[in-house]
């Protein structure tokens, strides 16, 4: 199959370099065996959206296409969708699983933020200690509902996979810094004029100072002069005040997709 959405092709510059991508005629297989615990390195990607009668069908795929869940520990299908179409979930939504939107922004060129932050210094992430205050951050960052104990062995195996991104020179991860304080952090990677954003965070005694609207202007303005891209690409829930942050530096609406995932434990 061919993709068109945005945000899936930016997400396949990560699921090649950690994992493995295998096109079928109606789907793609994202895998990333060394990473069994990451939901969005392992997943379904379709040709459409869901229709009645698909739920026994797409459950079947994910097992035969992933053996080495030996028990059901995720299921995550999402489809290319130009419209923007959710088809008919309900199936799915009656056997617990949620409809994951994500909002798709753009830029050619930024502009600064009206509330830049003069106060923090962005540094590349580079020494080991480094990189582990960043994989605290991002812990920090996370919304506990939403997650089991697996998430820190997750974020750790993540987190290396970027590390290992920048050594290749495909791109960094960026730091903000108030002192010696890591409070904000983010990664910025590219492949063929395109660079996608990941994983944004501001540490949450430091919100609402400006760091992160002024984090994504550096770190894109830096992609734009040392990366040779045209566009920046970011994904962000739709109804999170973050992606208006993202429009306030320059970033526009390009489409909306839509996910249905499950997973071991969901809603404990």
């Amino acid at each position: 199959m061919k993709v068109t959405s945005l945000s899936q092709l930016t997400d396949l510059i990560f699921a090649k370099f950690s994992g493995e991508v295998v096109t079928m005629p109606h789907y793609v297989i994202i895998r990333t065996p060394s990473n069994p615990g990451y939901h969005w390195g392992n997943y379904l990607y379709f040709d459409r959206p869901p229709r009645a009668g698909d739920y026994q069908a797409w459950i079947e795929l994910f097992q035969k296409e992933f053996p080495y869940y030996e028990n059901p520990h995720h299921y995550v299908f999402a489809w290319d969708s130009p419209s923007s179409d959710t088809g008919e979930i309900k199936e799915f939504t009656d056997q617990g699983f949620e409809l994951d939107s994500g909002v798709v922004l753009t830029a050619k060129k930024l502009v600064p933020p009206s509330r830049l932050n003069k106060d923090i210094e962005i540094k590349k992430i580079e020494s080991a200690q480094q990189w582990d205050d960043a994989t605290e951050l991002q812990v920090a960052c996370s919304d506990p509902k939403y997650f089991n104990d697996e998430y820190r062995d997750f974020k750790k195996k993540q987190m290396a996979s970027y590390q290992e991104m920048t050594k290749a020179g495909k791109g960094h991860w960026f730091g903000a810094y108030l002192g010696d304080q890591l409070v904000g952090d983010l990664g910025i990677y590219f492949e063929d004029g395109l660079a996608r954003y990941q994983n944004v965070g501001t540490h949450p005694d430091f919100r609402r100072q400006g760091i992160c609207g002024t984090l994504v202007f550096e770190t894109g303005e830096y992609a734009f002069k040392n990366f040779g891209v045209h566009t920046l690409v970011m994904e962000a829930d739709p109804d999170y005040h973050a992606a208006r942050i993202y429009e306030s530096v320059g970033f526009a609406k390009k489409e909306v997709n839509h996910a249905l995932s499950w997973w071991k434990g969901q809603g404990e």
